[in-house]
């Protein structure tokens, strides 16, 4: 067996993520709005502290989208044919990558808010509730194994 090089590991995580972007739409979209993010991040000069929330919930991000686009193509790989078991995995899946979109969301509301000079933490709070209180409703509508 061919013995792995810091650089090649390197190499293969940079290759892994380039498949990721290169094939997921979803990649790409959270690509191109961290993208912007940062770009506003630095015409706002945000301060140390702002940047860490923002490369926090950009890396939380992509590191969910990036675990889903996984178990997608595995689930698919060993499971080709349509199984509600493999969907309730994947959609679990999704639902982590739409909780660290919601806390991505909520940072920035906070953040570039202050920068304006409106404290917006309230609403951001808001948005985080909603988006429990709705998992809340769907759970008790559908019962325990969440079937609709």
């Amino acid at each position: 067996m061919k013995r792995r090089t810091l650089i090649n590991s390197f190499k293969y995580a940079f290759n892994g993520m380039a498949h990721a972007l290169s094939t997921q739409r979803n990649m790409k979209i959270h690509f191109a709005s961290a993208a912007a993010v940062i770009i506003v991040s630095l015409i706002l000069k945000l301060e140390a502290d702002e940047f860490l929330w923002i490369f926090l919930a950009i890396t939380l991000v992509l590191l969910s989208e990036t675990f889903n686009s996984f178990f997608e193509e595995f689930l698919d790989f060993v499971n080709p044919q349509y199984s509600e078991k493999v969907k309730h995995m994947k959609d679990m899946a999704a639902g982590g990558v739409l909780t660290a979109a919601i806390f991505a969301v909520t940072v920035a509301i906070i953040i570039f808010g202050k920068r304006f000079g409106i404290n917006l933490a309230l609403y951001a709070s808001l948005v985080l509730f909603a988006y429990l209180f709705y998992i809340f409703i769907i759970f008790f509508k559908g019962g325990k194994n969440g079937k609709n």
